[in-house]
């Protein structure tokens, strides 16, 4: 075997290698005991039905990464059953998301289960770097019970017991972060119950890092010999 193609066959084993020994990052701050459900107050009956989205403000370990899939639970939807999957990345990486660029969006039409059940979307390598934020999103529907009271659904759920000043939430936002009409952040003065939304991110190394990674195993090949 020639000198190439040994340098060929050491190249394509560290690539294989690379692949199928790097773990994948799953991140979150819930810890499974999300027992406590989110949606719009009453007081906004005014406003009728309000879109409202929540998410996780999540910063990469890596210098670039992609995600591959988005877990997540829901309270109480209402009616309509559609959720909205949207991710944003925050170039000025400043934890707050406000100010970040919608990257990927799915409309999930088919109902979703609630109940503190993972519904889980897979998602095609979507690069990320730096903060980057995961949300979902859920049009809570105005609703009156027997006694003319109104009310909406409760779509978003959360952890009590994890870090809040990770995950923030709008109401009418529609995707548009800067207009939203409300926002605030999980540990705001306006949320009696800080916590974390149970919203989970799992990403792997970009290509590029997978390439210097196995670039550093041919390296440490080549001087072994």
């Amino acid at each position: 075997m020639t000198q190439k193609m040994i340098q060929s066959t050491l190249v394509l084993s560290a690539l294989a290698f690379a692949s199928t020994s790097t773990l994948a990052n799953v991140y979150s701050y819930d810890d499974g005991g999300s027992f406590v459900t989110l949606g719009p107050p009453r007081s906004f009956e005014q406003f009728g039905d309000i879109d409202m989205l929540w998410g996780n403000y999540f910063t990469t370990q890596d210098a670039s990464e992609e995600i591959v899939n988005i877990t997540f639970e829901l309270g109480r939807l209402s009616d309509n059953n559609q959720v909205t999957v949207r991710i944003y990345q925050d170039i000025d990486n400043d934890f707050d998301p406000t100010n970040a660029t919608n990257i990927f969006t799915q409309v999930i039409d088919s109902p979703m289960t609630g109940g503190g059940v993972l519904n889980s979307v897979d998602i095609n390598n979507l690069a990320v770097s730096g903060g980057f934020f995961v949300t979902v999103s859920h049009l809570a529907e105005l609703e009156y019970d027997d006694d003319n009271q109104p009310g909406y659904s409760s779509p978003a759920r959360y952890d009590t017991d994890a870090r809040a000043d990770r995950s923030w939430f709008y109401y009418g936002s529609f995707g548009d972060l800067p207009n939203a009409g409300y926002h605030t952040r999980m540990d705001g003065p306006d949320v009696p119950i800080p916590g974390a939304f149970a919203i989970r991110a799992t990403t792997v190394p970009a290509p590029s890092m997978m390439l210097l990674s196995s670039a550093g195993l041919l390296l440490g090949t080549r001087r072994r010999r």
